[in-house]
């Protein structure tokens, strides 16, 4: 019930704060520079750990599949997919700055935040609750996305209302989620380390400018890029060792 009344207090509330929109100089990132021939240089190539990691995570479920819930068992490949999604979403929306470029950087990190979050809710709460709303909420996801693409291209400046709960219910969920239904045979500890670096992620892109002067060789969204690829192969890290475990 918590989690229920929680999910409807959010979605409440982004109906009353709607249209939410994003900062109007979200295009200008701190780090500029042109190297060997590439325009913002380290923000494009900084999506190489996406990459990595889905391949690896892809690889190693096709040999021995990662899936300690068979009901999604076609989830756990879609998050690996999704890594490798963000690779190319990222790194050209960051070649090409815009709206259109940001809504296919967006997309693929949609599917991986709500498959990550069905897989965790059937692991911990039901199979098949986690499997009847996976399609529901990754259609949501991607129409969210799109939404504030549509928006975005009618006044300049798109409604986020609905992409939001996209990444905040789970933020939300998944820690009271671990905390309520403690189960020793899933990888809680590793999906504690990704939270754990999400918050990290969020804080290096707020002070993205800050890092940069901090530092003049590395921004906070270049880290914040670092931060979430780590965040994603401690989940792989997890199902890894899970897999392994004698379940009972």
């Amino acid at each position: 019930m918590l989690l229920i009344v929680i999910a409807l207090i959010l979605g409440l509330l982004a109906i009353y704060f709607s249209p939410i929109r994003q900062s109007r100089n979200f295009y200008d990132y701190a780090d500029q520079r042109l190297l060997l021939g590439i325009p913002h240089f380290w923000n494009v190539v900084s999506n190489v750990g996406f990459l990595v990691v889905g391949l690896i995570g892809l690889k190693k479920n096709h040999h021995h599949s990662l899936a300690s819930e068979p009901a999604l068992s076609f989830a756990y490949p879609l998050f690996f997919v999704s890594l490798i999604g963000a690779f190319w979403g990222s790194s050209l929306y960051h070649l090409l700055p815009g709206p259109f470029t940001l809504m296919l950087d967006r997309i693929p990190i949609t599917i991986g935040f709500i498959s990550l979050y069905c897989i965790i809710i059937a692991q911990y709460l039901s199979p098949k609750l986690g499997k009847a709303m996976l399609l529901p909420t990754l259609a949501y996801g991607v129409l969210s996305v799109i939404y504030w693409y549509m928006t975005d291209v009618i006044d300049g400046r798109g409604d986020m209302a609905p992409y939001v709960l996209v990444q905040l219910l789970p933020i939300i969920h998944i820690p009271l989620i671990l905390w309520l239904y403690p189960n020793r045979n899933n990888p809680t500890q590793y999906y504690l380390y990704a939270l754990g670096l999400y918050v990290l992620c969020k804080i290096a892109e707020s002070k993205d400018d800050e890092l940069y002067q901090l530092t003049s060789q590395i921004s906070g969204h270049t880290l914040k890029h670092i931060l979430a690829a780590l965040a994603g192969y401690c989940v792989y890290q997890g199902w890894t060792k899970s897999t392994k475990k004698p379940h009972g």
